[in-house]
């Protein structure tokens, strides 16, 4: 089948797996490139216990709704620290990454498998204020407390004033 033809159909019936697989831009050897966020991760270390007091919040609301506590996931911690970081460098809080990225484009980026993969962002007071504010949105409470979701991985970064920048990506490694 001639290129041309394969690439409508992809534009044509953007549910067909095939075609999702090389959405987004890819290495040279076809694996899918890293998000502008994942270098900024490299030059922002975050603060490893406030997101261990961010990771504690969830888990503690998703023990006070009899949900089960989610397990750490590096390739989860990668793309939320590496979020948290960008948004601080943009000053501004939102799931699309500054170079248009989503949260699955992150996760397969890293390899992470991407059924069920959610984020949750924030800004400003704690980690605690963090949580209870997602708590209070239902879109957010739903995500934060789907049972789908086996493993975390958070993110913090301090934007320009000291501002708190908040990332949490939730996911089932459903390989």
């Amino acid at each position: 089948m001639p290129r041309s033809r394969i690439l409508a159909l992809c534009l044509v019936l953007p549910g067909l797996a095939a075609c999702q697989q090389g959405v987004g831009p890819t290495t040279p050897d076809n694996r899918p490139a890293d998000p502008a966020e994942q270098a900024l991760a490299a030059r922002c270390a975050g603060d490893p216990g406030i997101a261990a007091q961010l990771e504690a919040a969830v888990n503690a609301a998703r023990l006070a709704e009899g949900k089960t506590v989610l397990d750490p996931a590096p390739a989860l911690a990668q793309i939320a620290q590496g979020h948290a970081c960008d948004m601080a460098g943009q000053g501004r809080v939102d799931v699309e990454g500054s170079n248009g990225s989503s949260v699955v484009d992150r996760a397969r980026a890293v390899g992470y498998p991407v059924c069920g993969v959610v984020q949750l962002v924030g800004r400003g007071g704690s980690p605690a204020d963090a949580v209870a504010d997602w708590l209070a949105r239902d879109a957010q409470r739903a995500e934060l407390l789907g049972q789908p979701s086996r493993q975390i991985g958070v993110g913090y970064a301090a934007g320009v004033g000291g501002s708190a920048y908040y990332s949490v990506v939730l996911g089932d490694d459903c390989r």
